[in-house]
């Protein structure tokens, strides 16, 4: 089994005569974490949306050499956003992004709940809970999705010190099984729970 996941080559990103990103060249590794991290408007958040399939390069690659050619479908993006509905529960948030699955959906979701201790509060929609806890939520989705490959803008903001460590729990599991992590946050990172890799974006 190939070790690279995803090499991206030589990624570009232009807007209005304005280099946003410049010559990005790194690799995705399989059972590993990549932490893009650098400052505001340093254009993480603009390479995630490029890996994920949402916004064109102006230049550059990203090639799969996982073994898989259906590894651009195995992936669970989740931005800064979100990506909640607030005039649904927490629940019905979790069924939306299973409408397509065809597992025992209330098996999935009852299990991510519980992990994420939210179980009580399955049926309050998610606009009147704290950013804490719909951050809890769209995190969720990594637990009920079949993927390989987890991209999570600033997985750790927002989050208390247990959800924190509820959230490395599942990322060590995830990468023990042969899944990547692409995340992003403002500076170098460690974890001693995981292997884990730093990329500079530089302005």
């Amino acid at each position: 089994m190939h070790n690279i996941v995803i090499e991206i080559q030589d990624i570009s990103l232009s807007r209005n005569d304005n280099n946003i990103l410049e010559d990005i060249s790194f690799k995705i590794e399989r059972s590993k974490a990549l932490n893009l991290y650098g400052l505001n408007g340093s254009g993480k958040t603009s390479l995630l949306n490029i890996i994920a399939g949402i916004t064109e390069p102006t230049s550059g690659y990203i090639n799969n050499i996982s073994g898989d050619e259906n590894i651009f479908h195995k992936i669970v993006y989740i931005g800064h956003k979100y990506g909640i509905k607030g005039n649904l529960t927490v629940k019905e948030n979790l069924s939306y992004s299973l409408h397509d699955n065809n597992q025992n959906n209330d098996a999935l979701i009852s299990n991510a709940l519980d992990i994420y201790k939210m179980t009580d509060l399955k049926n309050r929609l998610t606009k009147n809970l704290s950013h804490g806890q719909q951050k809890k939520v769209s995190l969720m989705k990594t637990l009920i999705l079949d993927s390989l490959l987890w991209i999570i803008d600033e997985p750790y903001s927002a989050l208390d010190n247990k959800s924190i460590e509820i959230f490395n729990t599942t990322v060590k599991k995830f990468l023990d099984n042969g899944g990547s992590l692409l995340m992003t946050s403002h500076s170098e990172m460690k974890n001693s729970l995981f292997a884990l890799d730093n990329y500079r974006i530089k302005q």
